[in-house]
């Protein structure tokens, strides 16, 4: 199957993931703040598959967007830095510090790890 990334698009073959793609492909790239680079630029997008209110949230995230995602559409903020949170994402469950929790979603749910970028 063709990436996002390799411009041959396969469009028909699985509706969600044909459905990813052409998001992907309509989507400009996303703006950090202040315009940093930063280890999150290059990215691929990912559907969140964190569940909200018994439904998966199915909107796109990059390992730099999940901060502003996690806080804005999941309500993962202001809470102290010791709060144990249940990972929601489909089939998770763990239980994550606060303060370990995006780190947590970028390694195991988004496949950046600390000490190399994505595994494909």
């Amino acid at each position: 199957m063709s990436s996002p990334d390799d411009g041959n698009l396969e469009y028909g073959v699985d509706p969600v993931t044909s459905a990813f793609y052409a998001l992907v492909a309509a989507v400009d790239p996303i703006q950090t703040a202040n315009n940093q680079v930063n280890q999150y630029n290059n990215c691929p997008f990912q559907l969140c598959f964190y569940n909200q209110d018994g439904n998966e949230c199915w909107e796109l995230i990059t390992c730099g967007t999940a901060p502003e995602h996690f806080s804005a559409v999941h309500g993962i903020r202001r809470m102290a830095r010791g709060v144990e949170i249940t990972c929601g994402w489909q089939g998770c469950e763990c239980l994550i510090r606060r303060h370990n929790f995006i780190r947590h979603i970028r390694e195991v749910h988004l496949g950046h790890g600390r000490r190399v970028n994505h595994q494909n």
